[in-house]
């Protein structure tokens, strides 16, 4: 459990090696022929260290294809996710759906389309990908793993619980192998946490809570915050808002 811990806070274990798909190795050097994660490589920087492009040409770069999400599959709010890119192929997601794109072509090869119960749509941040597996969070709290080759659900987990008043919507982490998941129930001051999944089983490993609950706000700005989440919730069709106790998956630290 503590080596666990270490390798969520430093980002930086031993990493094993896979015979096709995304090698995790991959992650911690700096991005060249794919994108692999969220933020390129470990290090969070976003930045890719190919000179072909350039200050001096960008401006003559042209379209090449668009690929069209319609508004009823964003809700209105457009792609907020950061592609990934392994071996040509572009991964994203917006809430309840993932897709895969041939990255030259822009062709579709497949799409995912989650059976949501609910939640806070308020867009996606993206996919995580480790061998074959691909990682996504949903609205209504749940981490959902599918085959990067055909889109096919391998397994889906619970990662926090709607009725609290959680929703899930960050890009996933993979470090060796645990799947992180990061959630907020900043609507009505729930603290966020994150947890760590088996990506075999996706069986939650820990979760550890990363805000302290002596930063709560003024009651009355609670109280406010939770009737603008009851009618938020009221418009998604998911009006089933309920008092309970703390989830049980944070029970689990």
């Amino acid at each position: 459990m503590t080596a666990i811990k270490i390798a969520i806070a430093a980002a930086c274990v031993t990493l094993a090696l896979t015979a096709d798909g995304l090698n995790p190795a991959s992650l911690a050097k700096a991005p060249t022929n794919s994108w692999p994660t969220y933020s390129g490589d470990y290090s969070g920087r976003r930045y890719s260290p190919l000179r072909q492009i350039n200050a001096a040409n960008v401006n003559s770069l042209s379209l090449a294809w668009v690929y069209h999400l319609q508004p009823e599959v964003t809700f209105g709010g457009g792609l907020k996710a950061t592609p990934v890119m392994v071996d040509g192929v572009l991964y994203f997601s917006v809430p309840d759906h993932a897709w895969a794109v041939d990255a030259r072509t822009g062709r579709q090869l497949w799409h995912y389309q989650w059976a949501s119960t609910g939640g806070n749509h308020i867009g996606n941040r993206g996919v995580a990908i480790s061998g074959n597996w691909l990682f996504f969070e949903t609205p209504d709290c749940y981490m959902v793993s599918l085959n990067i080759k055909d889109g096919t659900e391998r397994w889906h987990k619970p990662i926090c619980d709607l009725a609290d008043f959680y929703y899930a919507s960050v890009a996933p982490l993979v470090i060796g192998n645990h799947v992180i998941a990061g959630v907020s129930g900043d609507a009505v001051d729930n603290p966020g946490y994150i947890s760590s999944l088996d990506p075999e089983t996706g069986e939650q490993q820990l979760a550890l809570v990363c805000a302290p609950e002596s930063r709560r706000p003024r009651s009355e700005d609670l109280a406010q915050s939770r009737r603008h989440d009851a009618r938020r919730r009221h418009d998604l069709g998911t009006n089933h808002l309920r008092s309970r106790p703390q989830s049980p998956l944070l029970r689990h630290r």
